[in-house]
């Protein structure tokens, strides 16, 4: 299976025709434009997720540009899985120059520097995870602050796929083709200490209280975004903070974990209800219906040993109101 691929106007003009065949292909709808210049095939293009879409756009922007962009932002986050939710409609570039900040042409510039803090990931330059973490946490809402803050803490996932990165010095590799389609946190996890140390140098004290409510709220132990989400939206509506990833111990001897943990109420939360034992990557080669069958035999099991349940899905969760309901006829205390 042959894999996506740009083609530039420039292509076609090296080998002497019309560069202007690729704008017919593109009327006709045989071509995608990825950016000015720059297309790719449209079955193609039809065939890759938002993300995997966004990475493409990177590639366009760098292969077109004057000099090799840094990226940084959302768009570091992406290669770094850091858990922001969905996918950026903008690159975000670093540049030296006192009037970044501006957009213009889908490119948003954050001042910074073009060689302290940088790596490498396959064929592109970004900000490493520290940069890229206190950019975000300083600029997000607290909700999807936290969430970001939380990846950043957690172990790579064993057995999945790792982004290629490489010190700034070493160079990139354009050999290999790093993953922008991931929620898999990838590198080292920071350290709390190092987080609390870059904060001092953000720009105003507003800045740093913003990021130290986020960065002392954090935890490696939340699973998914949804599940960092679902904690910052209890904290906001006045909730007690839940334990998270809670043992409880089956008939059989084996180990359960519910998302959150409410000991005085004695009530398990679980983001996503049983979606999640839909999902694919979930299923250790058992059907759907045995997924569903073993967790609904999971939960029972549990709720034997005198525990409540409350389940949610991402729409319930992001809507604050019916998220607070949802959790007050759970029996949950609230401020």
């Amino acid at each position: 299976m042959r894999s996506p691929h740009l083609i530039h106007s420039g292509d076609l003009q090296r080998i002497g025709r019309d560069p202007r065949e690729l704008a017919a292909r593109h009327k006709s709808g045989e071509l995608t434009r990825v950016r000015r210049g720059v297309y790719i095939d449209s079955g193609d293009w039809a065939g890759l997720s938002p993300r995997a879409r966004y990475g493409f756009n990177a590639m366009a922007f760098q292969q077109m540009a004057g000099s090799r962009p840094v990226f940084c932002h959302a768009t570091a986050a992406l290669l770094w899985g850091l858990w922001i939710v969905g996918t950026p409609r903008k690159l975000h570039v670093v540049t030296e120059s006192t009037a970044g900040g501006r957009s213009r042409n889908g490119i948003v510039r954050h001042i910074g520097s073009l060689r302290n803090g940088v790596v490498h990931c396959g064929p592109f330059a970004l900000t490493d995870k520290l940069t890229t973490t206190v950019q975000l946490i300083n600029a997000l809402a607290f909700p999807y602050a936290v969430a970001v803050c939380d990846s950043s803490l957690r172990m790579p996932r064993t057995g999945c796929a790792a982004n290629p990165f490489s010190a700034w010095d070493a160079g990139g590799d354009f050999q290999k083709t790093p993953v922008w389609d991931t929620d898999v946190p990838q590198g080292n996890p920071l350290k709390i200490a190092d987080l609390l140390e870059a904060t001092q140098n953000l720009p105003s004290r507003a800045a740093r209280d913003r990021a130290l409510a986020v960065i002392n709220f954090s935890s490696e132990l939340s699973g998914s975004a949804g599940e960092s989400l679902s904690r910052a939206g209890m904290h906001i509506l006045g909730f007690p903070a839940p334990t998270l990833q809670r043992r409880f111990i089956l008939r059989d001897g084996s180990d359960a974990f519910v998302d959150f943990w409410f000991e005085r109420a004695k009530v398990a939360g679980e983001f996503d209800g049983y979606g999640k034992y839909l999902r694919q990557d979930w299923a250790g080669g058992k059907s759907i219906q045995e997924r569903v069958i073993a967790e609904k035999r999971r939960e029972d099991q549990i709720r034997a040993q005198g525990v409540g349940f409350v389940r949610w899905v991402w729409d319930e969760m992001m809507d604050l109101e019916q998220f607070q309901r949802l959790l007050r006829e759970a029996g949950l205390p609230q401020r």
